[in-house]
């Protein structure tokens, strides 16, 4: 009985070691458009960590056109990657003053007054220390789309915080809160 149990200890270590050793089985080109994403720091020697991108939500003070904005968030990244995160239809959301789009209720931060709406899903984006990369959310336009928010952000291992609104003096304003965990 125990040479039995040897030959199959033996076996699964030698498949364990043959599944760590193998090389990686070669995957399609990324759709920046579905499914979860991994941002590689340009850093090496990082240990890649289970951290995510936590969108909470975005909320418009004051639009870009009159009526009403229609809205996308994107994340880019280095090398030209990008992805389209929100909403995850390949539309855009349509936005009016007062709007606050929670896409994560814990991690969302609507102000008081404002008329939070549930966003859908958005993709989500595994991120290593180190990585950067930058949020920016547009407006949909005719001749050619607006950018209303850029952040840039350095993931810097463990919890951070991203609350930033568009800078004064651009006639519309937004206001983008998340975090990284």
């Amino acid at each position: 009985m125990s040479t039995f149990l040897s030959r199959i200890t033996a076996t699964a270590a030698a498949l364990t070691l043959a599944a760590v050793l193998a090389p990686p089985a070669h995957a399609a080109a990324p759709n920046p458009e579905t499914g979860p994403r991994k941002i590689i720091s340009e850093k090496s020697g990082l240990t890649p960590g289970p951290l995510k991108l936590v969108l909470g939500s975005l909320e418009a003070y004051a639009l870009e056109e009159s009526g009403r904005d229609e809205v996308r968030i994107e994340v880019k990244a280095g090398g030209g990657e990008w992805y389209k995160m929100w909403p995850t239809n390949g539309t855009e959301a349509n936005t009016y003053a007062g709007n606050c789009w929670v896409l994560t209720s814990t991690a969302a931060n609507c102000s008081p007054g404002s008329s939070p709406l549930p966003a859908g899903p958005y993709v989500h984006l595994t991120l290593v220390p180190g990585a950067r990369f930058t949020i920016e959310v547009w407006e949909d336009d005719v001749i050619g789309d607006d950018l209303l928010l850029s952040i840039p952000v350095t993931v810097m291992g463990g919890t951070q915080m991203i609350d930033a609104s568009t800078p004064p003096g651009k006639g519309f304003k937004y206001r983008l809160v998340a975090r990284i965990e």
